[in-house]
């Protein structure tokens, strides 16, 4: 089987002071990854993580010979002063709470960016170091949006895929994060980027476009999905009928003494909605006071972060409200709330999910929450619970039978909890059991299995520079002699450079020499297929005797030499946008200096090239926000290139126009070749790499991320490829 390294901050066994040895680490990752089935999943797994410089070398090498499980573990070492700063001014103080829609809670600290970069980059190089050839790196959640940028600038034939555990949020508050471009601009070297929730990657789509700016199908050689993360339902399943777990059982059923159990099971942390939770109970025995006597909240809340102030605040500000609760309902016989601060173990918590009638789980905001499936796995089909489940929780989306709750809505809450107790038993078993039925099916092993699955199957086309020889040819066009090419090329940044006005776009003197004695190779059939007018090319080829087949307005009109006439290749009402979106145009043209709006028919396009950069960058942003917007119900598409927002319709498409010229040209070629510099020419070149019956030559004229398998250095490069071209056939 193949190896796939999994790389996390923690690794699932943490060195134990007191004790002087490693036990295992607590967290829903290391429960998730500690299931996994390596022969169903397909893989070989091994496990990077951090370990500070302050344990002994002897340990540390000690661990590398501890398996867990079937997992070996590779620690990363760390200075500690430096993993302290990263982890708890940034990761903890930063982006935790940033995702978290807990914008009051972040506290920024250049030092702590400082040092996550450095150790991101640490973990990166070590990660480098120990990467086979084939090997899948599989990277695991906020702590590292870095490492993919890394590792691809040193290794970019490394397969690496990247998972995020937490929410990612709304553009609105990603964009304020002032690290925002660096991780956005890392995470995109992915060949996959996975989440739990559509709205994640909705979320996480909308800031590649707002804040990198362009439509997101510039990136449309990376990868993202949705994969709900799962559980080890086995060994849920087996909990239950575990020894140790009726021991509980019956020890908690005669303190239950017949009353009906509300669970919560929280970590401490602002994000599980604790307050929320025990004012919507208290709101719930205010509203049905013959409900005292007859239900128990038990409430447990796991330590975390107990050294930091904001934490300790919690504690005092949840135990107070515990105490407040248990003062004003209680009496002598009966405690509203059972409120326990410490973990308890796995045999206990099983115990407790099988007594308790009603799960509640009431985060504010939760990546996926795997409390929640561990109580639906856990119950018997005999007297099952319901679950009282945050819709802002990953699992919410996952989870179709679970009673869905608002928690900001304390009284709608309080109505929601009487529901839950009071839902029929038939009801409950035939809901449970089917959430049930398919957490069995879909468990952890499922979730990595379907994740490495996309990450090796849905791989991009790998870009090779098309390098020179020491004689300044392209070695691989001794191959064309003699056979019939069919060449298609863009204009601008391709045969001529890029002109701060359109008007002013010229094809080099020596260019055009290329270009004439191209046109006299019989073997080669070369098509301009460009963005430019129909007046534009005229002037440009027709007038100076190029014998080439022509596309404007991107394939809108194209002129063939033979018949020395242009065609409408597309419907002629479908330029019925145009006026609603130069109304839109000549708004942001006002309000940006030297820009410009080219009107080519077809297609609108807005340049900003000769704007002050900073500001024309912000209201680009902006502008192809509202375009995409406006464009919804309409037969229009916005892209963006080269310092131009354009709009055109929806079939003046390059890629449109090769497709119809491959069914309609009697020309049978041996070679396709297609040369393109922006975003309009992916449109060709995915055609030709998907559909076409024979493997095209797509070549990007820069490095920029593209479909094509193949990029040039630049536009300078170009006259030597043509030269080295004619030469060769």
């Amino acid at each position: 089987m193949s190896r796939c390294l999994l790389v996390s901050n923690r690794l699932p066994l943490a060195y134990n002071e007191k004790a002087q040895d490693f036990s295992p680490s607590s967290g829903g990752l290391v429960s998730a990854i500690k299931g996994l089935d390596a022969k169903k999943v397909g893989y070989d797994f091994e496990w990077m993580g951090i370990m500070t410089d302050d344990v002994d070398s002897e340990k540390i090498n000690e661990l590398k010979k501890i398996p867990f499980g079937d997992l070996r573990c590779h620690p990363i070492v760390i200075p500690k002063e430096m993993y302290e700063i990263y982890y708890n001014s940034f990761c903890n103080n930063v982006i935790w709470p940033l995702f978290h829609y807990e914008r009051s809670m972040v506290q920024q600290c250049d030092k702590g960016w400082e040092c996550y970069q450095k150790v991101n980059e640490l973990v990166a190089d070590a990660i480098i170091q120990e990467a086979n050839e084939d090997d899948t790196i599989w990277i695991h959640d906020f702590h590292f949006f870095l490492v993919p940028g890394f590792i691809k600038l040193k290794r970019p034939d490394l397969k690496v895929g990247f998972f995020l555990h937490i929410p990612f949020p709304s553009s609105e508050i990603f964009r304020e994060l002032p690290q925002r471009k660096e991780i956005l601009l890392s995470l995109i070297q992915c060949d996959l980027v996975g989440f739990h929730d559509l709205s994640y990657l909705t979320h996480f789509k909308s800031s590649l476009s707002r804040v990198l700016g362009g439509n997101t199908n510039l990136f449309n050689d990376r990868k993202w999905g949705v994969y709900p993360i799962s559980i080890d339902s086995q060994h849920f399943v087996a909990l239950t009928h575990a020894t140790e777990t009726d021991v509980f059982i019956k020890r908690y059923a005669e303190q239950k003494k017949g009353k009906k159990w509300i669970l919560g099971v929280d970590r401490l942390d602002y994000i599980k909605g604790l307050i929320l939770k025990l004012k919507s109970f208290e709101e719930f025995l205010r509203r049905y006071p013959e409900q005292k006597e007859k239900v128990q909240m038990v409430q447990i809340v796991i330590p975390s972060r107990t050294d930091v102030p904001e934490y300790q605040d919690l504690k005092q500000k949840v135990e107070q409200l515990v105490s407040s609760i248990n003062g004003e309902f209680g009496t002598p016989t009966y405690m509203p709330i059972h409120y326990l601060f410490h973990s308890v173990s796995e045999f206990e918590l099983s115990a407790l999910y099988q007594l308790s009638e009603v799960m509640h789980i009431g985060s504010r905001r939760d990546g996926m929450n795997l409390v929640s499936l561990e109580y639906v796995v856990s119950q018997k089909e005999r007297h099952p619970g319901t679950l009282l489940l945050s819709e802002f929780t990953g699992a919410h989306s996952t989870l179709s039978y679970a009673v869905s709750i608002n928690l900001w809505n304390i009284e709608e809450t309080a109505e929601k909890i009487k529901v839950a107790l009071e839902q029929p038993e038939e009801q409950r078993r035939r809901e449970m059991m089917s959430m049930q039925d398919f957490l069995t099916r879909y468990t952890s092993s499922e979730w990595a299995r379907y994740y490495l699955r996309d990450l090796n199957r849905k791989a991009p086309p790998i870009q090779h520079v098309l390098s020179l020889t020491k004689d300044g040819t392209f070695p691989w066009m001794k191959d064309l002699k003699g056979k019939k090419i069919l060449f298609f090329c863009d204009m601008d940044g391709t045969l001529a450079p890029i002109s701060p006005y359109p008007s002013q776009v010229r094809i080099q003197q020596d260019t055009q020499e290329l270009l004439k004695e191209l046109s006299k190779t019989s073997t080669c059939q070369f098509v301009i297929v460009s963005g430019r007018d129909m007046d534009f090319l005229q002037h440009q080829f027709i007038d100076n005797n190029y014998k080439f087949p022509l596309a404007d307005c991107h394939g809108a009109y194209s002129y063939t030499p033979e018949t020395l006439e242009w065609s409408n290749l597309i419907p002629h009402d479908s330029t019925k946008w145009k006026e609603d979106i130069l109304d839109i145009l000549k708004l942001y043209t006002s309000r940006t200096p030297g820009s410009f709006i080219e009107d080519k028919g077809h297609a609108v396009t807005w340049h900003y090239r000769n704007s002050p950069p900073g500001f024309a960058d912000f209201l680009a942003n902006k502008l192809f926000i509202e375009l995409e917007e406006s464009l919804t119900s309409l037969p229009a598409q916005v892209s963006r290139g080269k310092k131009v927002i354009e709009v055109k319709s929806l079939h003046a498409s390059k890629g449109f126009f090769v497709q119809q010229w491959l069914e309609k040209q009697e020309y049978q070629p041996d070679v396709i070749i297609a040369l393109g510099d922006d975003t309009t020419d992916e449109d060709m070149f995915e055609y030709l790499q998907n559909k076409s019956e024979i493997a095209p030559f797509c070549i990007k004229v820069g490095d920029e991320k593209t479909q094509a398998k193949y990029f040039i250095k630049d536009q300078s490069t170009v006259k030597l490829f043509l030269e080295n071209f004619i030469h060769s056939v």
